[in-house]
């Protein structure tokens, strides 16, 4: 049974960055305090975390494009990885304003 686990655990990388995300959100609303008039604190802090822990599992948004498009074509695979939760976002976006 442990050949079927996978390399590794990805979940360590993407809290090391929505960490590392949040504090670079929280410099970026003590440097430009003109982002914390126009959008609060704990947004900048999350949007920051969120961009954070997606950039450090890039791969993982490769594998989910390349089990979809079956191409070997790396850029074309993370740009259909990472728009497939943009767009299901955006549809209950639109969905939940009707």
């Amino acid at each position: 049974m442990r050949g079927n686990k996978q390399k590794g655990s990805n979940w360590g990388k993407q809290w090391v960055g929505a960490f590392a995300g949040a504090v670079v959100g929280w410099a970026l609303v003590v440097i430009f305090p003109a982002l914390e008039q126009r959008f609060s604190l704990l947004t900048v802090i999350l949007w920051c975390a969120a961009i954070g822990a997606v950039l450090t599992n890039l791969d993982g948004f490769t594998r989910a494009g390349a089990a979809l498009t079956r191409s070997q074509n790396r850029l074309f695979n993370l740009i259909v990885g990472l728009g497939l939760p943009a767009l299901v976002l955006l549809l209950f976006t639109i969905l939940l304003r009707r």
